[in-house]
């Protein structure tokens, strides 16, 4: 047979095999079309698509005046597979399963899978003779892109890589973070470094191609393969980091949320609002695990969080934080917290606890810290707490503010022999007006028994105390009020001058709302409005179904401009602040100084402290159209500082007060002294 016609006898030989073939193949697709079952689909899908989840985001919480305190960003997590940049064709890491897979088989099977190991290692070694220099290359390559990108040495990130190839049993690593939440900035130079050398790579073979020499132009092709596939052991987890960008303003109130979720405070009150529905997505990859498409059908998007307002105002926040920490670093105080609000909405505009925290550095601080005692740590609430009983006295004609009482001089013996004393030297004959100026314990006393148990009791729950607020922040406690059947005689003189019962910093100032908004008590409220759906904003009372009857009046106006007037003269000479006053409003107080219960004296280590002190100022102002009230607490002041409520904590709420009202651009009651006189 001649050259010609053997050659088109093979030929011919190589088409018919390559026809049957074909045609095998082709019937082998239809088997499987008419032939495979819901199972073996399944199966299949399992192998080339992968679920994905599409990370929703985070809503915002931000101030009523539109200044965001908790925020979240997108944030990109670049990730190494060191078992792919080492073994690119993955034989290492199909042998690891064959061998994990002969571990369980029979001995029959062993035999089949040991020969399959045996054939995967041959030629991952001729891989390592041929391929090796170029995977050394690739890897080289990769660790000079991304060593301006990290910002360090690429000799370090190449051991990094190589040092965790296996896992601490020997396992291949998969898996390996190589840096954490880094910016939009550093992933787009990943991208551009990705690009350019994909782009080389390119160029590189069309270059190539045009090389005659068959060694140089597979050496050039191979380097040029070698650029385009450098980066891709390496790739990106987006994720999304919780951002505080005003710091510690409102720390206490906000809190702070972690990977799961909100945590403290408002970040955890609001968590089926702010954490939003993640979506899904499902993708078509090869057998390299490369993704191919994106399957549309099976397409879900996330659907974010919403964002939420508050009624905060930032700049009077800003305000009481600044005084708050200034007057506990004077006074030498354990803690401070103060709350300012809006007496008629019962919108709180401020809330504060010093000492503060920075809710991106939740981990370093402890519980205690993060505490929002203005909800959360109920007192016994001393002298602020006497106009309940007072104006309760006087709505009901009990007495009238012009009835004198004797107050002993500061040493008194109640009905049931308990002996009361007054502070401040003590007093002789006062009205019922000058006790509350003067903050006399034993003309309490006396006007409580003049009003019995039943009534005293009946003015202190209609004040709101012994039940929760109703305020949106979590933790919102009731404080301490007694059942009436458990009153007894010692309880009417404790509790006329704030003993025996015990109340947050916000029951308090919402007592004292009472008498500035002409006698109802309102309910605090923290949420201002949300986002029902993307660019939609509603009103919070539409989601909380607050359209209810509204605040309640419990005591009459007349009532409470009496009170107002009387607890005007608390910040004069005549009364117990004396060293602090508003040069440009009119304002009205009350001053309390409370012992502090615990195991400091008496029997069995119980009684009161002789020496620490919660001391409190409850202001409003100005007089007439009241616009503001507040509280600040300050929790075991340094008594060689001095510890009355009038002197530490007055001129930090006075000074609270005056600022909040000018920034609100309040109209001056008063006239302000020229600079120099006094």
């Amino acid at each position: 047979m001649d050259a010609a016609k053997r050659t088109q006898w093979l030929s011919s030989i190589v088409l018919l095999v390559t026809v049957l073939l074909l045609v095998s193949l082709l019937g082998r697709v239809v088997w499987i079309e008419r032939h495979a079952d819901a199972a073996m689909m399944d199966q299949l899908a399992r192998q080339y698509t992968v679920a994905a989840e599409i990370p929703a985001v985070r809503g915002g919480i931000i101030t009523a005046d539109g200044l965001r305190l908790a925020e979240s960003v997108r944030m990109y997590n670049l990730y190494a597979d060191p078992a792919y940049i080492a073994d690119p064709e993955g034989y290492a890491v199909k042998i690891e399963k064959l061998e994990a897979k002969r571990a369980e088989a029979t001995a029959a099977e062993q035999v089949g899978i040991q020969k399959e190991i045996d054939a995967l290692k041959k030629r991952f070694d001729k891989e390592m003779e041929l391929d090796g220099p170029t995977i050394e290359a690739a890897k080289a390559t990769l660790c000079e892109a991304l060593s301006p990108i990290m910002n360090k040495p690429a000799a370090d990130i190449r051991r990094e890589i190589e040092l965790n190839t296996r896992l601490a049993n020997g396992k291949l690593r998969r898996f390996l973070w190589l840096a954490r939440e880094v910016d939009e900035h550093f992933y787009e130079q990943f991208n551009q470094a990705k690009t350019d050398l994909r782009k080389q790579g390119y160029e590189e073979v069309k270059a190539a191609a045009k090389i005659k020499d068959k060694a140089t132009r597979e050496a050039a092709a191979t380097h040029a393969r070698m650029l385009y596939h450098a980066m891709d052991g390496v790739g990106f987890v987006k994720s999304f980091k919780r951002l505080y960008p005003q710091g510690q303003l409102g720390s206490s109130l906000v809190g702070f949320a972690n990977l799961d979720g909100g945590v403290d405070a408002m970040e955890h009150q609001l968590e089926y609002l702010l954490r939003g529905i993640n979506g899904q997505m499902y993708v078509t990859k090869d057998a390299s695990r490369r993704t191919l498409a994106i399957l549309d059908q099976r397409y879900t998007a996330a659907d974010d969080g919403r964002d939420v307002w508050l009624t905060l105002n930032s700049v009077i926040q800003g305000i009481v934080e600044e005084e708050l920490e200034k007057g506990v670093k004077d006074r030498g105080a354990e803690s401070g917290t103060a709350v300012v609000m809006d007496p008629y909405t019962g919108r709180i505009l401020a809330m504060a606890t010093y000492p503060t925290f920075d809710p991106a550095d939740y981990s370093s601080i402890e519980p205690i810290r993060r505490r929002n005692k203005a909800v959360t740590d109920p007192i016994e609430p001393g002298s602020i707490f006497k106009p309940v009983i007072m104006s309760w006295a006087i709505e009901h004609h009990v007495v009238k503010p012009t009835d004198v009482f004797n107050c002993h001089y500061g040493y008194y013996v109640d009905p049931a022999g308990r002996v009361v004393k007054d502070g401040h030297g003590g007093y002789g004959m006062l009205t019922a007006r000058d006790i509350i100026v003067k903050s006399s314990n034993i003309g309490m006393t006396q006007v409580g028994w003049k009003m019995g148990i039943p009534m005293m009791h009946d003015a202190v729950t209609s004040f709101g105390f012994g039940k929760r607020t109703g305020v949106e922040i979590p933790g919102d406690q009731r404080g301490i009020v007694k059942p009436l059947p458990q009153w007894n005689k010692g309880t009417l003189t404790s509790c006329s001058f704030g003993y025996e019962i015990s109340a947050t910093p916000l029951q308090l100032v919402r007592m004292y709302a009472t008498f500035a908004n002409g006698g109802y008590l309102v309910t605090p409220r923290i949420i201002s409005a949300y986002e029902e759906s993307p660019g939609v904003v509603k009103p919070w009372e539409e989601a909380a179904g607050a359209e209810g009857p509204g605040p309640q009046r419990i005591l009459s106006k007349e009532t409470c401009d009496t009170m107002r007037d009387i607890m005007a003269e608390v910040i004069s000479s005549r009364g117990t602040v004396k060293m602090a006053s508003s040069s440009y409003y009119t304002l009205y107080g009350k001053t309390g100084t409370a012992h502090i219960a615990g195991k400091a004296r008496g029997d069995g280590g119980q009684g009161y402290g002789e020496n620490t002190y919660n001391s409190s100022f409850l202001c409003g102002g100005p007089l007439k159209e009241s616009r503001l009230v507040l509280i600040v607490t300050m929790h075991k002041p340094d008594v060689h500082a001095g510890y009355y409520g009038g002197t530490v904590a007055a001129p930090t709420a006075i000074a609270i007060m005056e600022r909040a009202l000018l920034y609100l651009q309040v109209p001056a009651d008063k006239t302000p002294k020229p600079a120099g006189r006094r």
